[in-house]
């Protein structure tokens, strides 16, 4: 089994997102599977300008074909049996980074031809080959609000949707800057929690590669909160009469929150 990962992330294999796919594909290697990582950051990848000039040549070659990296990275997608794309959150949506290769999908094949998707939508041919590949989502925030994820998450379900790209899993990772705080921490209980959640994204690589899917055990694993905000909190920051101490409680606890969200992506 191939398997090929996209990091949408800016820094590349240093952020979180990188430490999520490093430990995926030590799973995926240790099941038999053949596994690389493409950081998207340490590659040339130029926006798709809408010129068109792969659909009036009839060539389906983007004008940047041989100039940047994005041919060489969509023949490591043919190449492979599935595909992650792995993405930060850095203003609630998929990277710019990543959102930028894929556009380059549009060269891919002729627009004009229309077809009816598998599960009953009308879109444009894409290159089934690359574009229509099973795949694993992978969303990253330092933020523990579900609402920080939730167009990204939503943005892959429609992507597979529209390209007759079977979701084989979507994993989310909030806080992730509190879980490689815990990584590095000094106290035991901490460190070992963190490692446990490492650990269920090498056995989501693992069973990837030998299954072609990540059991719902394990992934409940890998998203396992390190931020609790408790439940009266949650309720009361709603209740006017009580949003003053709330707002109060965050402003002396504003240093701490901000180690803690915001810098791992």
């Amino acid at each position: 089994m191939k398997v090929l990962a996209l990091n949408g992330s800016l820094r590349g294999d240093r952020g979180a997102t990188g430490k999520i796919l490093q430990s995926m594909g030590a799973g995926v290697e240790k099941a038999g599977g053949v596994w690389e990582a493409v950081h998207l950051a340490q590659l040339n990848i130029d926006s798709c300008r809408a010129c068109n000039h792969c659909q009036r040549t009839k060539a389906y070659q983007c004008i940047f074909d041989g100039k940047d990296d994005a041919a060489e990275v969509f023949h490591k997608m043919r190449d492979a049996d599935i595909l992650i794309y792995a993405s930060p959150v850095y203003l609630f949506g998929a990277s710019s980074l990543l959102k930028r290769f894929l556009e380059r999908i549009h060269s891919l094949a002729p627009v004009e031809k229309i077809l009816l998707t598998k599960s009953g939508l009308f879109f444009h041919d894409t290159d089934r080959a690359i574009a229509g590949k099973p795949f694993v989502s992978i969303v990253v925030c330092d933020n523990v609000e579900n609402m920080t994820v939730r167009n990204t998450g939503e943005y892959f379900r429609i992507f597979g949707r529209f390209m007759d790209a079977p979701q084989l899993a979507h994993l989310e990772r909030r806080g992730a800057a509190a879980w490689m705080a815990m990584l590095e921490a000094t106290e035991r209980q901490e460190h070992d929690k963190a490692k446990t959640v490492l650990a269920a994204y090498s056995r989501a690589g693992e069973e990837l590669a030998s299954t072609g899917r990540i059991s719902n055990k394990t992934k409940k694993i890998t998203q396992q909160p390190f931020i609790k905000i408790p439940l009266a909190a949650r309720v009361a920051r709603h209740i006017p009469l009580f949003r003053p101490f709330i707002e109060k409680e965050v402003g002396k606890r504003a240093n701490n929150i901000s180690r803690t969200i915001g810098v791992k992506e």
